[in-house]
């Protein structure tokens, strides 16, 4: 579980969920989610989603070179429906 994410998707979505959310994750990935949080509360809801962008482009970039590297094929040059299957196969290899 990506922490990072789990912090921006609940304080842009469910901001008043979020922290009740944090008890349900064990102590240490508790722990870890706590200060994530602490860093993105004082963010505005722009820099929130402009953050979100950073991080959502960095995890595309990083999976397009994860399925270059393992599948030896660029993901742009498959037809679409082939694309779909591979991200989705990515995330269930990689979480």
């Amino acid at each position: 579980m990506n922490l990072e994410v789990f912090c921006y998707v609940g304080l842009l979505r469910f901001p008043e969920q979020l922290e009740p959310s944090l008890s349900i994750l064990p102590d240490p990935l508790k722990a870890e989610a706590e200060t994530i949080l602490a860093k993105l509360k004082p963010l505005s809801r722009a820099e929130l989603l402009r953050e979100w962008g950073t991080l959502r482009d960095a995890e595309y970039i990083a999976m397009r070179r994860g399925i270059r590297q393992r599948l030896a094929i660029e993901l742009d040059e498959l037809p679409p429906a082939i694309q779909t299957w591979c991200v989705s196969w990515w995330i269930d290899q990689n979480g």
